[in-house]
C-alpha cells in the first residue's frame, strides 16, 4: 500500500470520525443551495411560496440527495456494519442455547487447532534462533549399517581448503565435576573457538572465544541454562575461576538469553583444540560438524564441493573409507525431521476436530436458516437485496468466529502450558520452546477470517431459494425444510459421524497399543532396584586401575548399607538412555561380512551380581566372577536374541566373538576376541516400545568405564536405600557428585511416559469429536421432531402406537450413523494404507507412535464403531422419546 493510499485512508477515517458535524455542514450546504434557486426565481418576479416550491421541486428530494452523498462516506458504512451487528446480537440473544453450542464448538476446534499448530510451528517450521539460520547445515558421514564419524583430521583440511562455506565443529558433550561450594556434576562441549561466531550468538555478557584461548587457556562459556541452575543468574559469575575436574577455568562470557537448539545445551562450552597431534587422536572420528554457507550459495554446490574435498582425504587417518558417503543438509531439518511424522499426524487429528466443530456450527446454522426463512422474504419484499443479507449474515459469523477465537486463544495458552510440563523429556527434539507467539496468533486470525466467511455464508448456500408469494401466504404457520435443506443437513452429519469415527479408530488404536506396551516383558525386576550414576573424571581417575579401584570400594560400601540386598556397576542399566554404545561383531571362524555390513550389538561392562541384583535371568552358562580382571582372559555374556542369531540351533557357551569397535578412544574401543561364559535373558534398552537389539556385556576390571551406574536391590523403600547409597558414594570420595538417581520402577513409568501422553491427546481429540458429534444428532433429531410435530400429532390422534413414533423418529439418525460409520472405516482403512509404516519405529529413521497392534486392526474398528453407534443410538432417542409425549391438540394448534 503506498504512502498516498494510506493517507487518503487516515483522512476518511478523520472524516468518520467526525461524521455529524459533517451530515450538518451537508443539510445547510444543500438548504443554501435551494435558498440560492428561490432567489434568483424571486428576483425573475415570482410570488416568494411559488419560488421555494419550484426552488424544492428542482432540487428534488432532499433526503434522497443527503443519503446519496453520505453513500460514499466511510461513516455510513460502519455505521450500516454497526446496525448489522446491534441486529445479529439481539437475534443471538434471543436464542442462547444455539449460540452457546456455536461458541463452545467453535471454540474447542480453534483452541486444539492453535495449540498444535503451536507445537508444529515450533518444532518444525519455525527458523532456529539464530541470525540467517537458513545458511545454517550440517555435515554427516554414513556408512553401510549407519552413521561414521569424521576426524579432526579430515575437518581441518575441509575447513582450510573450503571455498563455499565456514565450517566449525564440536566435540561430543561430556560429563565433568564442578567445585563450588561442593561438588556438583555439570556437562561441558568442546567447540572450536569460531563456533558462535558463525552460528551467529554473541555472549551476552562477556566475549566469545579467540584464537589464543585454542592455545592453552583454560578458559570456558557459561551458557544460559549452566548460568540459570549454578549461579542463580548472577553477573558477578563473569570472571569467576572455577574448578573443572581439578582444573581451574576461567569463565569469559554468559550467553544468557540464547537458546542452542540444535543440541542438548551443555553448562559450559569449552574450547576444542584441534592443531596438536595429541588432541587430533583424542578426538578422532567423534566430531559434530556444522557451517554456514557463503552469500549465494546453495546446498548442492556446498555438497558436491564437500565430497570432491573428502575424496582428497580418503586415505588420510580417519580409516577405511570403503561405502562411506558425506550428506550436507539444512540444519533446520536435520535437527527438527525425525519427529515429523508425528507431528503432522497430531496436527492432522486437531485439524480433523477443527472440521468437525464447523460441520457441527454449519448444521446449528442451517437449522437457524430455516426458522429464519420468513424473515428473509420480509427482507426481500422490502427491499433487501442479496447485497445487504450476505452483509447481515458476514457480521453474524464474525459474532460468532471473533469471540470463540479469542476464547481460543486463552484456551491455548492454557494448554500450551500444562502441555509444557506434560510433553516427555526429549518428546520434542528442539527443546519445547512452545509459545504463542506471533505466527500462531497470525494463525487464528486468519482461521476467524475463513471460518466467518464459510460458516456465514453456508446457510445462503444451502437455503431454498426463496418464493416471496409461498412464503409470506404461509401466514404465522411454520415453513417446512426443502428436500435440499434436509439433504445438506444429513450430509452435514454424515460428515461429523465420519470424521468422529476416524479418531475414534485412532483413540482405540492408541489404547490397545499402550495395553501392550504396559504388558511388554521388560526383562528385570523393576520392583525396589535403584541407578544412581557417577561420573569418574580428572587426573585421579585416568588409569583403568584407578577405574577399577573406585568401583571395588563403592561396592563394598554400598553392600554394607543397611536394608542393600545386592549391589553391582553397568556402565548402564535397562531403559537408561545411554544403555551402552554400539559396536561391530563376527565370529572369528566363520567368513567374515563385507566392511560395514558385520551384525551391531549394544555393549555394556558390568561387574559381578550385575544380573542378579536386576533380576535378570541367566539362562545358560555363568555369570561374570572376582576372578574375570584385568589380565586374565576376557570375558562376555550375551543376550538370548545375540545367541541365536549368531549361534542359530548351536551352543554360544564357549563360543569366541570379534569385537570391532566403532569408536577410537574410550572403554568401548578394545578390539579383539572375546569367550562366551553366559547367556542372559532379553531386557528392554532404551524404550518398551523399540526393536531387539543384540546384547554384549563385559567384565568391568576387564574394560572399567569412567561413567557408570551404581544399582542396588533393596529390602527397605528405595528412598531409605537411596540415602544410604548416597552416604556410601560420599564416604569413597566426596569430591564426586552423584549425577542422577532413579528408582526402576520410575524408570519403567518414564518410559511410557511418551505412549501415555500420545494416549491422552489422542482420546482428547476422541472425546471431543465424541461430544460435538452427539451435539449434531441430538440438535438435528430436535429440530426434525419439531417440523414433524404436526404429522406426529395426527399420528397419535389416530391411534398409532407409541413405539412406532420412537422408531419412525430414530430410523433417520441410525441411518446417518449407518451411513457415516461406514464412511468412517472405509476412510480409516485408506489412511492406514496411506500412511504405510509411518506409525511405527523405523530404526534409524524415525520413532514408533504404536507397538504390537496394526492399523487395521479389527477390534479397534470394532470398539470404534460401537462407541459411535451407542452415540448415535442415545442422541437420537433422547429427542425421539419427546414424539410419544406430544398433545395432538397442542400439536394442531401450534401450526
Amino acid at each position: 500500500m503506498g504512502v498516498d493510499k494510506i493517507a487518503r485512508l487516515f483522512k476518511r477515517v478523520a472524516f468518520a470520525l467526525r461524521a455529524k458535524r459533517h451530515a450538518a455542514d451537508l443539510a445547510a450546504e444543500l438548504e443554501a443551495h435551494r435558498a440560492h434557486v428561490q432567489a434568483h426565481l424571486e428576483a425573475e418576479g415570482l410570488p416568494r411560496a411559488e419560488a421555494a416550491a419550484r426552488s424544492r421541486q428542482a432540487m428534488g428530494n432532499m433526503t434522497l440527495a443527503r443519503e446519496d452523498a453520505r453513500e460514499v462516506w466511510l461513516g455510513a458504512t460502519l455505521q450500516r456494519a454497526w446496525r448489522d451487528a446491534v441486529y445479529g446480537a439481539r437475534a443471538l440473544r434471543r436464542e442462547p442455547t444455539f449460540a452457546l453450542t456455536a461458541l463452545l464448538a467453535l471454540t474447542l476446534g480453534i483452541a486444539t487447532t492453535t495449540t498444535v499448530f503451536s507445537i508444529v510451528d515450533a518444532e518444525l517450521w519455525k527458523p532456529l534462533p539464530f541470525p540467517d539460520a537458513h545458511e545454517l547445515v550440517g555435515v554427516h558421514a554414513t556408512k553401510p549399517g549407519g552413521y561414521d564419524e569424521i576426524s579432526a583430521s579430515e575437518f581441518l583440511e575441509w575447513r582450510a581448503q573450503s571455498r563455499l562455506a565456514k565450517y566449525v565443529a564440536a566435540n561430543a558433550t561430556s560429563r565433568r565435576v564442578l567445585r563450588l561450594d561442593r561438588a556438583e556434576s555439570v556437562t561441558m562441549r568442546p567447540i572450536t573457538p569460531d563456533f558462535l561466531d558463525v552460528l551467529g550468538v554473541i555472549p551476552a555478557i562477556g566475549r566469545g572465544f579467540t584464537d589464543e584461548d585454542a592455545h592453552g587457556a583454560r578458559t570456558v562459556i557459561l551458557t544460559d541454562a549452566g548460568w540459570t541452575r549454578l549461579f542463580e543468574r548472577v553477573p558477578s559469575a563473569l570472571g569467576r575461576s572455577v574448578s573443572i575436574d581439578e582444573q581451574a577455568y576461567t569463565i569469559v562470557g554468559i550467553t544468557a538469553g540464547t537458546r542452542f537448539e540444535i543440541m542438548t545445551e551443555p553448562d559450559f562450552f569449552g574450547v576444542l583444540d584441534l592443531t596438536a597431534d595429541p588432541a587430533r587422536e583424542r578426538v578422532a572420528r567423534t566430531l559434530d560438524i556444522y557451517g554456514r554457507l557463503h552469500d549465494g550459495v546453495g546446498i548442492g554446490e556446498a555438497q558436491a564441493e564437500l565430497r570432491s574435498l573428502a575424496a582428497r582425504t580418503a586415505g588420510g587417518p580417519a580409516g577405511a573409507r570403503s561405502g562411506r558417503s558425506l550428506r550436507l543438509g539444512d540444519l533446520q531439518h536435520d535437527v527438527s525431521g525425525y519427529n515429523w511424522r508425528e507431528m503432522y499426524f497430531f496436527f492432522g487429528a486437531a485439524a480433523l476436530l477443527l472440521l468437525l466443530s464447523c460441520l457441527n456450527v454449519t448444521g446449528l446454522l442451517l437449522a437457524r436458516a430455516l426458522r429464519r426463512q420468513r424473515e428473509f422474504a420480509i427482507r426481500g419484499a422490502l427491499g433487501g437485496g442479496l447485497t445487504a443479507l450476505v452483509r447481515q449474515l458476514i457480521v453474524e459469523g464474525a459474532l460468532l468466529a471473533v469471540p470463540a477465537s479469542a476464547a481460543g486463544i486463552v484456551a491455548s495458552v492454557w494448554l500450551l502450558r500444562i502441555l509444557s510440563v506434560q510433553i516427555p523429556p526429549g518428546h520434542l527434539e528442539r527443546g519445547g520452546h512452545i509459545q504463542l507467539d506471533l505466527r500462531a496468533t497470525a494463525f487464528v486470525l486468519g482461521l476467524c477470517g475463513l471460518t466467518t466467511i464459510v460458516l456465514a455464508l453456508t446457510p445462503l448456500f444451502f437455503a431454498r431459494r426463496l418464493n416471496l408469494n409461498l412464503t409470506l401466504g404461509q401466514g404465522g404457520r411454520a415453513i417446512g425444510p426443502s428436500r435440499r435443506h434436509r439433504s445438506a443437513r444429513s450430509l452435514l452429519l454424515v460428515g461429523q459421524v465420519t470424521t468422529t469415527v476416524v479418531l475414534l479408530t485412532a483413540a482405540a488404536l492408541f489404547a490397545f497399543s499402550f495395553f501392550r506396551v504396559s504388558h511388554t516383558p521388560l526383562g528385570f525386576d523393576p520392583a525396589n532396584r535403584v541407578a544412581l550414576r557417577l561420573s569418574l573424571s580428572g587426573p585421579r581417575y585416568s588409569t583403568d586401575a584407578a577405574l577399577a579401584g573406585f568401583a571395588a570400594r563403592l561396592l563394598e560400601q554400598a553392600r554394607a548399607v543397611g536394608g542393600v540386598r545386592n549391589a553391582a556397576i553397568g556402565s548402564s542399566s535397562p531403559l537408561d538412555s545411554r544403555s551402552g554404545a554400539a559396536v561391530q561383531i563376527v565370529v572369528p571362524e566363520r567368513p567374515r561380512p563385507m566392511q560395514g555390513q558385520e551384525p551391531t550389538a549394544l555393549i555394556r561392562t558390568v561387574s559381578p551380581k550385575y544380573f542378579r541384583t536386576l533380576g535378570i535371568g541367566l539362562s545358560a552358562g555363568r555369570e561374570f566372577t572376582d576372578a574375570d580382571v584385568a589380565g586374565a582372559p576376557r570375558v562376555a555374556i550375551v543376550n538370548e536374541l545375540l545367541a541365536r542369531r549368531m549361534f542359530p540351533g548351536e551352543t554360544a557357551i564357549g563360543r569366541q566373538l570379534e569385537v570391532i569397535p566403532r569408536l577410537r578412544t574410550g572403554w568401548t574401543s578394545r578390539p579383539g576376541s572375546v569367550v562366551i561364559v553366559g547367556v542372559v535373558s532379553d531386557v528392554r534398552n532404551f524404550s518398551v516400545n523399540e526393536v531387539e537389539f543384540n546384547n554384549l556385556y563385559l567384565a568391568f576390571d576387564q574394560a572399567p568405564a569412567p561413567a557408570f551406574e551404581l544399582v542396588a536391590a533393596a529390602g527397605v523403600p528405595p528412598s531409605e536405600a537411596i540415602a544410604g547409597l548416597r552416604a556410601a558414594a560420599a564416604r569413597t570420595d566426596s569430591a564426586l557428585p552423584v549425577t542422577t538417581v532413579a528408582t526402576l520402577n520410575q524408570r519403567v513409568q518414564d518410559a511410557m511416559r511418551g505412549d501415555r501422553f500420545n494416549l491422552i491427546v489422542v482420546a482428547f481429540f476422541a472425546l471431543g469429536a465424541t461430544l460435538l458429534a452427539a451435539i449434531g444428532i441430538y440438535g438435528a433429531m430436535a429440530c426434525s421432531i419439531e417440523e414433524r410435530t404436526r404429522e406426529f400429532g395426527i399420528r397419535i390422534a389416530l391411534g398409532a402406537l407409541p413405539r412406532a413414533l420412537v422408531v419412525s423418529a430414530l430410523s433417520s439418525s441410525l441411518k446417518i450413523g449407518l451411513i457415516g460409520g461406514s464412511a468412517g472405516i472405509a476412510i480409516s482403512f485408506a489412511l492406514a494404507r496411506l500412511l504405510g509404516n509411518a506409525l511405527y519405529l523405523v530404526p534409524g529413521q524415525h520413532g514408533g507412535l504404536l507397538y504390537g497392534v496394526k492399523a487395521t486392526d479389527p477390534a479397534a474398528l470394532a470398539s470404534a464403531a460401537i462407541t459411535l453407534f451407542t452415540v448415535v443410538f442415545l442422541s437420537g432417542l433422547l429427542p425421539a422419546r419427546q414424539a410419544v409425549r406430544i398433545d395432538p391438540l397442542i400439536a394442531l394448534k401450534t401450526e
